[in-house]
C-alpha cells in the first residue's frame, strides 16, 4: 500500500483505489500501530499542522489516495503466451534432447607412467578440434554426443 497526491495518480494506478471508507479505516489502523507508510511523510509536509487527524482529513477529502499493493505490480503481457495450449504441450511433452556421454581419460607420460596436470591438448572430435587442458589429476574430461565416430588427441610440450 501508499499513498499518492490525486495529481499524481496515473491512468493504470486508478482502478487500484481504495474507496475512501476502506482507506481511512486502512490508514488509521497504519497510524494507531506506528507501521511505515510509503507517502505518508510526503503528506505530513505538506500539513500546516502535523497532527493524525489532519492526515485523515486529506484521505477523506481525496487529495491523498491510497492505493492497493496491486498498483505496483504492473502489467505482465509478456507471460500471457505461457498459458498457450501450445506451450503447455510442449512443456507436459518435451521433445527428446541430444544426450552427452561424459568420457574420460587420463594422460600419462608414455616414459614414467606419471600423470600430466595442467597439459594442454587438442582433443579432434569427429574432425573437429577443440583445444582443453587436463586437470590437476591428468585427467581429460570430454563430453560427446553417443553417435560420435573418431576421437583423437595430441599433446602439446611433452
Amino acid at each position: 500500500m501508499r499513498l499518492v497526491h490525486h495529481s499524481h495518480l496515473t491512468e493504470s494506478e486508478r482502478p487500484h483505489v481504495y474507496p475512501v471508507d476502506q482507506a481511512l479505516e486502512q490508514v488509521c489502523k497504519v497510524l494507531l500501530e506506528r507501521k511505515l507508510l510509503e507517502g505518508i511523510d510526503q503528506l505530513r509536509a505538506g500539513l500546516m499542522i502535523n497532527l493524525d487527524s489532519e492526515v485523515l482529513e486529506q484521505i477523506e477529502r481525496g487529495e491523498w489516495l491510497l492505493l492497493r499493493p496491486e498498483a505496483d505490480y504492473g502489467e505482465w503481457p509478456t507471460f500471457r503466451p505461457a498459458f498457450d495450449q501450445a506451450v503447455l504441450d510442449l512443456m507436459n511433452n518435451p521433445p527428446a534432447q541430444p544426450t552427452r556421454t561424459p568420457r574420460i581419460y587420463r594422460l600419462v607420460d608414455s616414459m614414467t607412467g606419471e600423470p600430466l596436470p595442467q597439459q594442454a591438448y587438442i582433443a579432434t572430435v569427429d574432425g573437429v578440434p577443440i583445444q582443453r587442458r587436463t586437470d590437476a589429476g591428468g585427467i581429460a574430461h570430454l563430453f560427446l554426443a553417443d553417435d560420435v565416430r573418431q576421437i583423437s588427441m595430441r599433446i602439446f610440450n611433452v
